[in-house]
């Protein structure tokens, strides 16, 4: 259901009303700074000339909504706000010490190395809305901007109230968090309509305990950028299973295929962390990445690096409390299964049988009652073409999803034991050849979670191969994140003994790598499905959007009657019936109605609602 707007202001008044100019974009622009887009909410009228003027002291409301662009520096007064509903700004900087009022459905985007004041003020009025400093990392936001967030007057505190998740190289996404916020509203019938109920993040819903009788009976629903869902016909997650990804707009179905239709009894919400393609092969510091793996599910994700639990082996998969654990990891959204369990002499192969497919097949079903995004044992190189080709068909038989194709790669099919001095530019043709031929393979995006030019080869051929091979990875869609992962024998080393970075290592380090998912939004393709969705557009209307605003407007000539009523509600009025909308105390849209003086509100929980007629605004109370 959609909210028109974050807060009921009932008491406003002309006497005293704070001047507030409301977004229109009648000059058919998007720009901030063209007084034509905006209006006076009493008056209908448009600013003074030159009132709003990059850079100059702004110390009235301003009423932001749809999309706007500031290409120059916002500055707000001691009066001065800027309050956004359904909504995006675009800009480099927002200085001064005015307030900034984020409601629902409402971003902000900034560009500048230094894009706030420390005296600017942040409130979150909605957890679906964020602030996002392209070129401010996380750590740096964290330093600098703790004390600019604010919820319903209280300070947000990383990381229990506040979110600082990674915008890939450089930046760094700032959102409110509770656990009973919803990302996610489900329907039990086509176009959102039926039964429907807000899905909590992070808690797994099965069965029963979807509510309101949505169990198997879902048809339709909304997801709000900056979340993952992953929805599965059984209750521990097998079955036709697919996982959506709102990397940065609204997923918007209206109806769902006959692969989920009415099929769904898991749920999982998680936030969406923007990571890049590069990773590291275990827990290491300043390799200017901002994701790592560590052969098992101990690790931690900190300020500036998601971490992938790993289910090493057996004892990491095979009990429900493995599955809490990985499913209290912070910032967490992939879970990669056993290291290369298809060695029963080394690996987690030779511990429980894992070697053989059916055994390590038993263990990784269990891995998905997580609702992360799954990741394919990684495999001896060889094998990912016999044993993991086994272990993917039988997962087709038994409705087991697999989202990603993780790999280690050594070029051990080319003698490296004879050809130390091996030519990078070969190394580098097999490693593509390889490359090509699992995705031809599977079909599937791709994890490189062990690769080099094998540790029988020297430095310089390492350091080759690494030049050629990351530009190559950074380009080719089908990898979504690698790791390159040191020779046993340090000969490319990211770090001499005394700690400082070799030339791989400033070469690794110094590479900007690309985004690990490049979509506004998307379906991850699996080896169940590889069906896809078209996505619905929201169109902006700011008269909806600030329908809060306007203020309340005693008409004598208007009576909405009887007040409290219990079944229908009678409106005399002198002139013609426009539009009518009866909204919630949450500024929620309940009935959009043809015009018409009698309204039938029987179906009405007991409780206090607003009717707007012809945009004035009326409270009753339905008994």
């Amino acid at each position: 259901m959609k909210n028109y707007f974050f807060l009921i202001l009932i008491y406003l008044t002309s006497l005293g009303y704070a001047q507030q100019y409301q977004w229109t974009g009648d000059s058919n622009t998007q720009d901030f700074f063209d007084e034509l887009n905006w209006k006076n909410i009493l008056t209908s009228e448009t600013p003074p000339p030159n009132s709003i003027n990059p850079e100059v002291s702004i110390d009235f409301e301003l009423l932001l909504s749809c999309d706007v662009v500031a290409n120059n520096e916002i500055s707000l007064g001691e009066n001065g706000k800027i309050t956004i509903v359904n909504g995006e700004l675009h800009g480099d900087l927002i200085s001064g010490i005015g307030q900034i009022n984020l409601g629902e459905s409402s971003y902000i985007y900034l560009e500048s190395m230094y894009p706030i004041d420390e005296s600017i003020t942040i409130n979150f009025n909605s957890h679906n809305s964020w602030i996002l400093f392209r070129n401010v990392n996380p750590t740096t936001a964290f330093y600098y901007y703790n004390d600019n967030f604010f919820e319903e007057n209280q300070l947000l505190s990383y990381p229990l109230s506040l979110r600082i998740d990674n915008y890939y190289n450089n930046g760094s996404v700032i959102r409110a968090q509770n656990e009973n916020s919803s990302h996610l509203t489900i329907f039990s019938e086509f176009n959102f309509n039926g039964d429907s109920f807000d899905i909590t993040s992070d808690n797994v819903y099965t069965d029963e305990s979807i509510p309101v009788n949505l169990n198997n009976n879902i048809s339709s629903f909304i997801l709000k950028r900056g979340f993952m869902a992953t929805f599965a016909e059984n209750d521990d997650g097998t079955g036709n299973s697919k996982v959506f990804i709102a990397n940065e707009k609204d997923i918007i179905i209206d109806s769902l295929s006959e692969f989920l239709n009415n099929k769904i009894s898991f749920i999982r919400v998680v936030p969406w962390n923007w990571v890049t393609k590069k990773g590291t092969a275990g827990d290491i510091q300043y390799m200017n990445n901002n994701w790592f793996y560590r052969w098992s599910n101990t690790g931690s994700s900190d300020l500036e690096r998601e971490y992938s639990p790993m289910a090493w082996g057996k004892g990491a998969a095979d009990e429900d409390s493995d599955i809490e654990i990985i499913n209290n990891k912070y910032k967490s959204t992939h879970l990669l299964a056993f290291n290369e369990p298809d060695n029963c002499n080394d690996q987690s192969g030779q511990y429980g049988n894992m070697c053989v497919v059916d055994t390590s097949l038993t263990y990784y079903k269990n891995l998905l009652k997580s609702g992360l995004r799954m990741v394919s044992p990684a495999c001896r190189q060889d094998q990912v073409f016999n044993w993991l080709v086994e272990f993917n068909n039988k997962a087709v038989q038994q409705d087991i999803r697999i989202d990603a194709i993780a790999v280690h790669w050594y070029d051990w099919g080319s003698g490296p034991q004879g050809s130390p001095n091996a030519d990078p530019q070969q190394v580098f043709n097999r490693f593509v050849n390889y490359l090509e031929n699992v995705y031809n393979l599977f079909g599937l995006p791709i994890w490189i979670t062990e690769f080099n030019a094998n540790r029988y080869r020297n430095e310089w051929v390492h350091r080759q191969f690494l030049q050629l091979a990351l530009p190559y990875l950074n380009e080719t869609d089908y990898v979504e994140r690698y790791s390159f992962f040191p020779p046993t024998n340090d000969i490319a080393d990211f770090f001499d003994l005394n700690e400082n970075l070799t030339e791989i290592g400033e070469f690794y380090n110094d590479f900007n790598s690309d985004k690990s998912v490049d979509f506004d939004r998307f379906v991850s393709k699996n080896n169940l499905d590889d069906e896809n969705y078209n996505f619905l557009e929201t169109e902006c209307n700011p008269d909806e959007n600030f329908l809060s605003y306007i203020p309340v407007e005693l008409k004598d000539e208007i009576i909405v009657y009887p007040n409290p009523t219990s079944d229908f509600l009678n409106i005399k009025i002198n002139e013609d019936v426009r539009d009518i909308k009866v909204i919630n105390t949450l500024g929620e849209l309940i009935y959009n109605l043809a015009p018409t003086k009698r309204i039938d509100v029987s179906n009405l929980d007991s409780g206090i609602y607003f009717i707007a007629i012809n945009n004035h605004i009326f409270k009753f109370l339905k008994k």
